[in-house]
Parts: structure tokens; C-alpha cells; sequence
């Protein structure tokens, strides 16, 4: 009798005769499903298929994003990104890990550009939105750096979609990956994230494969799947801080693998000839727990390793300079790393939960003892911090915490209704086929715990800034639509499937290229959007060389914009008058007389900015102290003093910039007479109209 734990010979069974098999079950399907089952494991079928829709998920993307201006974080992290690969130096924008922006910049070593030089204010003091429009708008033209980098971000949505078939192919076999690889590439959620230099898309990626190599692992241990395995979740922890929730997949996996009376084969530590048949089984729970540990401290290791790795293998945040360097450059380091010490010192020293405090504590630790990078530590904590209170729109109302309705109202009014449709006949078949929950329960398992804690996650964020943050959840989705394909086999539900199929493409093809705005029938479509949601759900600034387009061909009417972004209108080439924005605009004032008025809608509702607000113009102390200005700008300079002429000199300033927010606050409630995409409402205003609407 062989020993426990021991190799064994994997024996050829004896010789029978082979029963009939039906032609869908040699397929991959049960034999008791739908011909239309047995089509869809058509191999030819998906090598035609599968390459077919990443193709047009290819083209919808990259049509799309050519068409774009560069978005509000993209003028962030793609500066942040050059300059890591650049100077090596992390202080700009730490509070996301690196590899998805280094990953966008990478195309751009071979593009000839202008670098900001070293003693730009800029980068002395690290305000990287700053930074990022010296470098994309001043020195280089913005389409020339942007969209290789964007082209970067194809690829990882490629490699999403084909993530999704896979996970669907392992569950619920090859019809239901086809149905689920459709879901997503036609998703107008992923193509208006997966174009883009963020980490939205890239940490969606990163926890499907996470849960997928997992899963893989868990059957078979051996080193190409440890190492997938460790890959992946060491790019997890290199594109997005909030990784640890993502974990909690994994480890419902590794639980239900060990409570399972099943042996797991393993090969890490047993070397078999090529070729050979024979398998290492760690067969008692105890051999499986420790084959598993062996496994995860690998993976703790190789993460930590890579974690080093993209940081260049350095502890300090802020490089010393080279020694041709300047004197002055040497003090500006100084000093950078000075604040950032002073910064974490405070942070430190924030009141906060217990949990916040054990997570100083254990970082201040880490750091002591430098086990990590300080860039890393830094940028996690101040990634933390961050998410304890931001503007937020909802619904017409505006405050500083989260709203558990904003994801779910977010998901039922940003996802396409044939989607939500598809998803949850697939849960419901889930429910209902027991053969669908039989190929494998572990990663089944392991989807459901993902699902259920990042959804209770989002439910209790205080940061309720955009639908994006919910696209980790999305290829879970698409890959439980998949078990859709279960209902073929019942007649009346038979077409069912195929028109939501083509309802969904309808929806996706009608909304291009404007798919950051994309809202459902649920609401009326993109045009009612904003009266639900601001922020990236619509405008994150992505219209401005729709803009420029707009005032060519409007050339007679002076322009005057209210813009909510990062970007330069003057890079597209926009000739403009400053209204109210969230960053100051490189234009003159706009003087109040008629013309043509753009206003992005995030700013024209207030989004960041509360003097655009109802609430605030309802305030009696604010209507008192606009009517004492509206008084004193229509007296006549006062020449009995030089203090009493000054006086009236403020007033007159304090007045012009409150009119210029009434007519903002009042032009909410008057119909846009046309639009540039979704997020810029045009208003052609008369004299008497803005005298009007600025009336006290």
C-alpha cells in the first residue's frame, strides 16, 4: 500500500466499449440542452467569434477616444507616469500605486516631447495637475502624448474581455463565454473606462485574474500556475490601494478548497519526467493547508518583490539629484521630502477609528523598519485618507458622505437595461441548474465572496464621485449574464436571449462615441443624466475638442466657457472668455453681455463649487449681501474719500463675481438651446436676458 502524500501512478482503465456520446456533450455541452447549445460550442464558431468581438470592441474604443479631450485624472496620471520612468522620482501623485500609469506612459519613450525643466514650480512642490498641464498643453499638443497612451489602455481592456470569456468558459462552459464575452464587449461601462489613462480599468482586470488564477491553482498546484497566480496578485497591489478587498475572494477559495474531502494534485515540489503520467496528491486537509501556505507565502514574497521592484528598489520617495545637479535643485528635494515627512507626521496624528489607528500603527511600523517603499506607504494612506470625505451629487442634492442608493442608482441607470436583464436570468439559472453550480464551486464560491464584499464596500463608501468605481464588479456580471445561455433550452424564452443581445449592441452603437455620458431608457437616455448624477457618470471634461469644432462653425458669437476639467482649452484651440471654473482658465474674464455661453454641467450645478448651488442663493444672508452689491454697483463712485472709493472698488469686484455665479445658478433651470456631446450645454443669451437672470 502506498504511503500518504506519496506519488502515485495514474493507472489507464480498463478497456470497454464507449458509450454513444451526443454531439453537444462532445462539444461541451449537457447533452440535454438546446441545439442552439450545441452550435455555440462550435469550435470554428469561437475561433471566428471570439477574435471578431475584440475587434469591434477595438475599433468602438479607439474611434471613441480620438474624439475625446483629455479627461480630468488623465492629466494627472499620465504626467505621474512619464515621470517615474523619467527621473525615477515618486512625488507626484502617490495616491495610486505606479504600474498602470508607468504602463500608459511606456509608448512614450519612443515620442519625441518637451520636459518641463527641474526648476519648475510645478514639480518643486509636486502639484501634479499643475505639472501635467505645463507638460500636455504648454510645451507638447495634448493628442500627440494622450492618445498613445490611451492605445496602452486598449490593450488592458482587451485583456478584461478575454479574462471574462475565460472565467465563463471554466463555469458555465463555452456558450455561456461567448454570451458573457459579448456582454462586455459591447459594455459601454468598459469602453468608457478602458480607453482611458486611469486605474479604473486596470484594477477591474487585476481582480478578475486574481480570482481566475486562483481557481486554477486551487485545482492544480503546480509552477506555472503558482506563478500566474503570484503575477497577478502582485500587479493587484501595484495598480490600486484598495486591493485588500479583493482578497476576500480568494481566501473564501482557499477555505472551501481545504473543507472539500478532495485530494489536490501538486507538482511545486515533486518533479515528474516529461511526459510521465504520475501526479504528486497532498491528500489529508493538513498536506492541502500547508502545500496552500507554501503557496501564499510565495505569492507574499513575489508581491513584496515586485512591489520593490516598480519602486526601482529605493526607500525614499524623493531621489537625491544626481551631482551635476544645481544646488537649488538638491534644496527642492530637500524641502519635497521634508513636507512629505511632515505630512505623514500628520497623518500619524489624525483622530480616527480603531481601525484607522491599527492601520498607522502597523504602516508607521513598516516604514520604521523600511519593508517597503516609502512611496508605497505614503500613497496608501493618503489613498485612505481620501476616502473619508468628498463633494458628491445625488439626485439634485449635494453633501460631504456617501449615500447607500448612489451605486445602486448608479448601476441601475448607467448599466444597459438588456444587461440587467441578461444578468439576472443568468443568476436566476444559476439558482435554478444545479449542473451550472457542478463544474466548479470553488470559483464560484469565490466570484460570489468578491461580489458580495466590494458590494458592501460601495454601499458604505463615503466617496460617491462616479459609477466607475463599481467596474471591478462588471466582469463578474458579465460572467453570470453567461448563464443566461441556460434558458435556450426552453422554448418560449428561446429568441429572448438574442433580442437582448441586440438590444444591448443597439444601445452601445447609438451612444458612441460619447460613452462616459451613457445613461438607459430607465431615465430618458443621456440628455436627462445629470438631473441623477454628475461627475465622471457625464462630464469629466471630454468635450472640449468637440468645443472647438462647436465655435468654428459659430465663429460670429463671442464665446465664453464655464469649464469643469484639467485640460487647456486654448491646446484645442478654443478662443474664449473665462466664466467660473473649477481651475483657473489661461483667458480673460467674460464680461456679462450676450454671446454664446458653454457651460460644463458639473459647473453649472455646483458639483465642487457651492456658489452655483440653489441652497445657496436661498440663504437670506447671501440674497441680502447680493442686493447690497447690485445696490453699490449701480451708485456712482463715491469721491468724498480715497478709503471710501476703494470700498466701492471691492464691492464692485465682490459684485462682478457674484454675478457671474448667479447667472450660473439661474441658467440650471433654463433649457440649454444646444449641447456639445452630453457634459457642455450651450445658451445663446441676449443683454436683456443676462440682465434678467442676474436680478437680484
Amino acid at each position: 500500500m502506498p504511503k500518504r502524500n506519496q506519488p502515485r501512478t495514474l493507472k489507464e482503465p480498463p478497456a470497454t466499449t464507449p458509450a454513444p456520446i451526443h454531439p453537444a456533450a462532445a462539444a461541451g455541452a449537457p447533452a440535454h440542452e438546446s441545439p442552439w447549445s450545441a452550435a455555440l460550442c462550435s469550435r470554428r464558431l469561437h475561433a471566428i467569434a471570439v477574435p471578431g468581438l475584440l475587434a469591434i470592441t477595438a475599433g468602438l474604443a479607439i474611434a471613441s477616444l480620438v474624439g475625446d479631450s483629455v479627461t480630468f485624472d488623465e492629466t494627472s496620471h499620465l504626467p505621474a507616469g512619464m515621470s517615474y520612468l523619467q527621473t525615477g522620482d515618486f512625488r507626484l501623485a502617490p495616491d495610486h500605486p505606479p504600474l498602470a500609469k508607468i504602463w500608459a506612459a511606456l509608448p512614450l519613450l519612443l515620442v519625441d516631447h518637451r520636459w518641463p525643466a527641474p526648476d519648475d514650480s510645478s514639480w518643486q512642490l509636486a502639484r501634479h495637475y499643475d505639472f501635467g498641464k505645463q507638460w500636455l498643453f504648454k510645451l507638447n499638443h495634448p493628442d500627440r502624448l494622450i492618445v498613445p497612451a490611451r492605445l496602452m489602455m486598449v490593450l488592458l481592456l482587451l485583456a478584461t474581455c478575454l479574462t471574462i470569456y475565460a472565467l465563463a468558459r471554466t463555469l458555465f462552459g463555452p456558450p455561456a463565454a461567448l454570451l458573457a464575452l459579448l456582454l462586455a464587449a459591447f459594455s459601454p461601462t468598459l469602453l468608457a473606462h478602458g480607453r482611458l489613462v486611469t486605474t479604473d480599468m486596470p484594477v477591474a482586470l487585476a481582480a478578475a485574474l486574481v480570482l481566475l488564477t486562483f481557481a486554477r491553482l486551487l485545482q492544480r498546484m503546480d509552477w506555472p500556475r503558482l506563478l500566474a497566480a503570484a503575477g497577478a496578485v502582485a500587479v493587484l497591489t501595484l495598480v490600486k490601494f484598495s486591493w485588500p478587498v479583493v482578497l476576500i475572494g480568494p481566501g473564501v477559495m482557499i477555505v472551501l478548497a481545504l473543507a472539500r474531502n478532495a485530494p489536490l494534485e501538486s507538482s511545486l515540489l515533486h518533479h515528474a519526467p516529461r511526459g510521465a503520467a504520475e501526479v504528486h496528491l497532498l491528500r489529508t486537509r493538513r498536506a492541502r493547508a500547508g502545500g496552500i501556505a507554501l503557496a501564499c507565502l510565495f505569492m507574499v514574497a513575489a508581491t513584496w518583490a515586485a512591489i520593490w521592484t516598480c519602486y526601482g528598489w529605493r526607500f525614499e520617495m524623493i531621489p537625491s539629484p544626481p551631482s551635476a545637479a544645481s544646488p537649488l535643485i538638491a534644496e527642492d528635494n530637500a524641502a519635497m521630502a521634508k513636507s512629505r515627512r511632515a505630512d505623514w507626521r500628520t497623518m500619524l496624528h489624525e483622530p480616527g477609528g480603531a481601525l484607522k489607528r491599527a492601520r498607522l500603527t502597523l504602516s508607521e511600523w513598516v516604514r520604521f523598519h523600511r519593508l517597503l517603499p516609502e512611496a508605497y506607504l505614503y500613497g496608501f494612506n493618503s489613498a485612505m485618507r481620501s476616502t473619508e470625505a468628498r463633494d458628491t451629487y445625488f439626485m439634485g442634492q449635494h453633501s460631504i458622505v456617501g449615500r447607500p442608493a448612489y451605486f445602486p442608482l448608479a448601476f441601475a441607470i448607467k448599466t444597459p437595461i438588456a444587461t440587467i436583464l441578461l444578468v439576472a436570468a443568468g443568476i436566476l439559472a444559476v439558482i435554478c441548474k444545479p449542473e451550472l453550480r457542478r463544474r466548479d464551486p470553488v470559483l464560484l464560491c469565490g466570484l460570489a465572496a468578491f461580489g458580495a464584499a466590494y458590494t458592501a464596500a460601495a454601499l458604505t463608501s463615503k466617496i460617491n464621485i462616479g459609477h466607475r468605481h463599481l467596474l471591478p464588479l462588471y466582469p463578474l456580471l458579465f460572467v453570470l449574464g453567461g448563464a443566461a445561455v441556460a434558458w435556450l433550452s426552453r422554448p418560449r424564452l428561446r429568441w429572448a436571449i438574442p433580442a437582448a443581445c441586440v438590444w444591448l449592441c443597439g444601445a452601445t452603437l447609438w451612444i458612441h462615441p460619447h460613452y462616459l455620458a451613457y445613461f438607459n431608457e430607465l431615465i430618458g437616455g443621456p440628455a436627462d443624466g445629470h438631473k441623477y448624477l454628475l461627475d465622471s457618470n457625464i462630464d469629466w471634461g471630454q468635450d472640449l475638442k468637440r468645443l472647438a469644432q462647436y465655435a468654428q462653425q459659430h465663429a460670429d458669437q463671442p464665446l465664453k466657457l464655464a469649464y469643469f476639467g484639467t485640460a487647456d482649452p486654448a491646446a484645442y484651440g478654443i478662443e474664449c472668455t473665462a466664466l467660473p471654473s473649477l481651475r483657473q482658465l489661461d483667458a480673460a474674464p467674460a464680461e456679462l453681455t450676450g454671446g454664446m455661453y458653454a457651460c460644463s454641467v458639473n459647473q453649472l450645478f455646483g458639483l465642487s463649487l457651492p456658489e452655483a448651488r440653489d441652497e445657496t442663493w436661498a440663504d437670506p444672508q447671501v440674497q441680502r449681501r447680493y442686493r447690497e452689491l447690485v445696490a453699490a454697483a449701480a451708485a456712482p463712485p463715491p469721491a468724498e474719500s480715497p478709503e471710501a472709493l476703494q470700498e466701492w472698488q471691492g464691492m464692485r469686484e465682490e459684485y462682478d463675481s457674484a454675478r457671474r455665479w448667479r447667472l450660473l445658478n439661474q441658467l440650471q433651470h433654463r433649457r440649454p438651446d444646444d449641447r456639445v456631446g452630453y457634459s457642455l450645454f450651450i445658451y445663446n443669451l441676449t443683454q436683456s436676458q443676462i440682465d434678467q437672470l442676474t436680478q437680484p
